[in-house]
């Protein structure tokens, strides 16, 4: 026989009252404080709650009442004997350790780690190579409406100059993801200044500023190589998703269902606004250098116009939008480690 203490609750009254629970064969009996007889119910018609660490157990009868009990070793044995499932026992058992606690949350935070450095990049990269053309057009779209609307103007550049670029780019962009769609575009920037931006559908964007600040053509035909680079490699899309990838694990754990549904709609806010890691800019720039280099030039005019960007980018107000490139002197850096790199140098120029 096992006798405990509970509230027992009728579903009638907020209130439980004090009560004695005995375990007689396989029958549950009831009784106030006082002896009087309040229920009998066989074990097999009750509902016990799971164990969950240190918390009360509640025990539901098929009336609607039910009792609780802070006296998790009786409660334990009415499980045992009303066939309570090992696998929650087992649950129980590590919430119960904080040794068990610690090692599964140090488990928890390298699966994610693992997940985020390597399982979300490689998805990422997959999907954005998958999507159809007419999604990145849509999202090139989308995109654009938001940099148009918020930071770019009308360019004033001369037609000319445009006309020259455009053929240039047009040679350019052949020669690095030949068979692909681009299409080169001028707007007048007074919020960010010189830049440029890849979109997804192949449209590289060039402000009249960064035209501006050039000394000649060679540098700008490493900063559109770079560009080509970003939509070849689908850098910006794979930004995005690997960045939407960890976001949307971080609301899976925590439940926030809300932040989950709206990533569909902010995409191309995500993108306008996306930087690129180091990685995809070393990429980028790896590319724009081994361009310039089999070309027969030297890099120099591409590594000048970063600098020149970089000391030129604080002058305007919104440049921290998009600024997330990293420094110009490690970019250069790199660039002169892959032009003294004669392997590499002397293979292209034979090529």
């Amino acid at each position: 026989m096992i006798m405990f203490k509970a509230s027992y609750f009728d579903g009638k009254r907020s209130c439980g009252l004090p009560v004695y629970i005995n375990l007689q064969g396989a029958t549950i009996y009831i009784q106030s404080e006082d002896g009087l007889p309040l229920l009998s119910v066989p074990l097999r018609e009750c509902e016990i709650s799971p164990p969950l660490g240190k918390t009360s157990r509640t025990i539901r009868f098929p009336n609607g009442a039910q009792c609780e009990t802070v006296d998790l070793a009786a409660v334990e044995t009415l499980w045992k004997n009303h066939g309570g499932k090992s696998l929650m026992n087992f649950v129980n058992c590590l919430e119960s350790r904080w040794k068990m606690v610690g090692i599964c949350l140090i488990g928890l935070v390298i699966f994610v780690l693992i997940l985020s450095k390597y399982a979300i990049p490689l998805a990422s990269k997959k999907i954005a190579f998958s999507l159809p053309h007419h999604l990145t057009d849509e999202l090139s779209r989308s995109t654009l409406e938001i940099l148009d609307y918020k930071y770019l103007k009308t360019s004033v550049l001369d037609d000319k100059v445009k006309n020259e670029l455009k053929d240039i780019f047009f040679v350019l962009h052949e020669e690095i993801d030949p068979g692909s769609y681009y299409r080169l575009e001028f707007r007048k920037s007074p919020l960010i200044g010189p830049n440029a931006f890849a979109l997804p559908s192949g449209l590289i964007l060039i402000t009249d500023e960064l035209v501006e600040i050039s000394q000649d053509n060679k540098e700008l035909i490493g900063i559109m190589a770079h560009e080509v680079a970003h939509v070849k490699y689908r850098h910006g899309l794979r930004s995005v998703f690997q960045n939407s990838g960890i976001f949307l694990l971080i609301s899976s754990l925590f439940g926030d269902v809300t932040s989950i549904t709206s990533i569909g709609a902010t995409l191309p806010t995500l993108l306008a606004r996306s930087g690129y890691s180091r990685e995809f800019e070393r990429e980028a720039d790896q590319t724009a250098g081994l361009y310039l280099i089999q070309k027969g030039w030297s890099t120099k005019p591409y590594q000048h116009i970063l600098m020149r960007i970089t000391k030129n980018v604080h002058s305007y107000p919104e440049e921290s939008v998009f600024s997330s490139h990293p420094i110009a002197q490690e970019r250069v850096f790199d660039l002169q480690k892959l032009e003294d790199n004669k392997i590499i140098k002397d293979t292209l120029i034979k090529n």
